[in-house]
């Protein structure tokens, strides 16, 4: 195969490039763009709706000592009702050689469950419940077991902010996860003292161990509001709960005589966040619906549930349900950002635009509604109003990456090459693993000709991405342009086999089509 200049020359090829790359990766994508932008966001506006000073530890361990400590104590908790329906998922670690301690709401509603070791076949069933603390979601489970050894509880009144951290537990059921991060805070809503932290956790962590330097258990991490494995807001609930419980421990009764035959709302909702965090949001909707029957009034339902509708693409129920939550809150900007993303994506750009508007009325300082704003801008083709909101959503947030990303696209349609070429320079600065935006200026530098230095960011795109069909595609088109043509075509070649690999029929028929203009 070779690239027909006689026929195509130079000058045309660059015409192909900017109708099938450039402008599809600034202009066509752009909803794709909104999407991702979307699934990011809509974790800050759920999390925008929820809304220690003692002498450090004397001895600490290296990280893979506790670990090693940690996940030998750790359990995965699997919770059935009467049927054997699986309630819910969980994570625990043992206190005592008989005991583990765990989330209340992991087990609440069950009539039989079983606890698994991390990273082996032993599995006890669980024999009962000694002592449960509802307030703080917490209880005690008894099994019979050999050779456990405990962890050892710390004085989460000693933690400090800024402490490092470690947790473990059982992530989308992926068992025997480690992660650590730092205390950030200390909160103390409605007399329920948390601990808040960087460490993340994912849905079937909660319930697992938090433990400082010294391999000692400080906490119980608690999964507040998740989604799609964004570090979000995560909690500890402090080890002096799981004291006080120890202590007055009974005799363990069995699941059916323990629990209230009854589910309370705030089960029902905890049930459908870890549903949600998995994906399935056809669950996570059933759970949350049945919150809202016990509490009709419970606002953070209700954005829940529109978030996994809008998910579902069921547009007009998540509308719907933003409604409600508007009129009972209706100066919470969040709503305002949650619902001016779905109306986004049904393409009722001037609809979002007003909700957008209504945000930064309420919230002057919201970074992520001038961004919103401004992606759906440039989907109207305001590209001087779009940079003005991304200027706003930089000046809010200097560091984020991915506004001056968009920015760049902008510039880039704009053909204001060199300063999107900048805005790319600090995107890579800040985040130089993202292989996305090493495409986005690879392709302005084609549009300057500078095809050399473009092939070089497309390696670096694939080097980070292998699988990157897209990077291919481009790097083909570019060595094309530099009679490289042999070479060009394994590229392309490369691209095409990716793309049907991973079934994109969108740019399977792009590279067809430019196919059809070379030999």
């Amino acid at each position: 195969m070779r690239v027909l200049l006689d026929e195509h020359p130079p000058h045309r090829l660059r015409q192909l490039f900017a109708a099938l790359i450039r402008k599809e990766h600034f202009v066509k994508h752009k909803n794709n763009l909104l999407w991702m932008f979307h699934r990011g966001t809509i974790l800050v506006a759920l999390l925008l709706f929820y809304t220690i000073t003692t002498a450090p530890a004397q001895t600490t361990l290296p990280a893979e000592d506790i670990a090693e400590k940690a996940l030998v104590a750790t359990v995965y908790l699997e919770m059935k009702d009467k049927s054997g329906k699986t309630l819910g998922i969980g994570s625990g670690f043992f206190v005592k050689p008989d005991l583990i301690a765990t989330n209340y709401h992991v087990i609440e509603g069950a009539s039989r469950g079983t606890a698994k070791l991390v990273g082996k076949s032993t599995t006890y069933n669980i024999e009962g419940v000694t002592a449960t603390d509802k307030t703080n979601d917490l209880a005690l489970l008894k099994v019979t077991a050999y050779g456990i050894k405990p962890l050892s509880l710390g004085n989460s009144d000693t933690v400090r902010i800024g402490e490092t951290v470690y947790v473990a537990g059982n992530p989308k059921g992926l068992e025997g996860t480690f992660s650590n991060g730092i205390i950030s805070s200390r909160r103390d809503k409605y007399t329920k003292e948390r601990l808040q932290m960087t460490a993340p956790i994912s849905p079937g962590s909660s319930g697992g161990p938090v433990l400082n330097r010294e391999g000692k258990v400080i906490g119980v991490s608690f999964a507040q509001h998740r989604a799609l494995d964004a570090e979000n807001l995560n909690f500890a609930i402090p080890s002096k709960y799981i004291k006080t419980l120890l202590a007055r421990s009974k005799p363990a009764k069995p699941l059916p005589q323990w629990n209230d035959p009854s589910i309370s709302a705030e089960t029902y909702f905890l049930w459908g966040n870890v549903k949600y965090d998995l994906g399935d949001y056809a669950g996570a909707i059933a759970d949350y619906t049945m919150a809202i029957q016990l509490q009709p009034n419970n606002t953070k339902v209700y954005v829940s549930r529109g978030a996994s509708k809008f998910f579902l693409k069921q547009h007009s129920a998540a509308i719907a349900d933003y409604n409600i939550t508007i009129r009972l809150q209706p100066d919470n900007a969040a709503i305002y950002l949650l619902q001016g993303f779905v109306k986004a994506d049904l393409g009722q750009h001037f609809a979002a635009i007003t909700d957008f508007d209504t945000v930064i009325r309420l919230q002057p300082d919201n970074a992520e509604a001038y961004v919103s704003r401004g992606i759906v801008k440039t989907d109207l083709e305001q590209y001087a109003a779009a940079i003005t909101d991304f200027d706003t959503a930089i000046r809010l947030q200097p560091d984020n990456a991915e506004v001056y990303v968009r920015r760049g696209g902008v510039k880039a349609l704009l053909e204001q090459y060199f300063a999107a070429i900048s805005d790319f320079d600090t995107a890579i600065r800040l985040q130089p693993d993202n292989a996305e935006v090493y495409i986005g200026r690879g392709h302005v530098k084609s549009d300057l000709e500078q095809y050399a230095a473009a092939i070089k960011d497309y390696d670096t795109a694939i080097r980070l991405r292998p699988d990157y069909a897209d990077a291919y595609l481009s790097k083909g088109i570019a060595k094309a342009l530099l009679g490289r043509t042999w070479e060009a075509k394994q590229d392309i070649q490369t691209a095409l086999r990716l793309a049907e690999k991973a079934g994109d029929a969108h740019l399977k028929s792009q590279i067809e089509s430019l196919l059809q203009q070379i030999r």
